[in-house]
């Protein structure tokens, strides 16, 4: 279910956009607590912030295996690069 109130949310997920993550969900989770207060927060509308957090759940997951195997790929490359030369630097310092 998707009412449009998780749009920006999901925009910010996507992206990457961590501070401004933190920021919309903390207005999207206070005005959840207010209508549980007041005893208006529907079914549908928990649905629909369980659906959301599912799905942030696994964009997340996937983004920092992505991450994971950009470092593992530098750190394999590391293993392979032949380590600078001092001798280069120090003929370059005399230069």
């Amino acid at each position: 279910m998707n009412t449009g109130r998780t749009d920006e949310l999901r925009k910010a997920v996507v992206s990457g956009e961590w501070p401004a993550v933190v920021r919309l969900w903390e207005a999207y989770a206070a005005g959840m607590r207010e209508e549980i207060g007041c005893g208006t927060c529907s079914p549908a509308r928990m649905a629909e912030a369980r659906e959301f957090l599912d799905w942030a759940q696994r964009v997340v997951l996937c983004a920092r295996a992505q991450a994971q195997n950009r470092l593992d790929a530098i750190h394999v490359t590391r293993q392979y690069d032949p380590a600078p030369s001092r001798q280069s630097s120090l003929l370059l310092k005399r230069l």
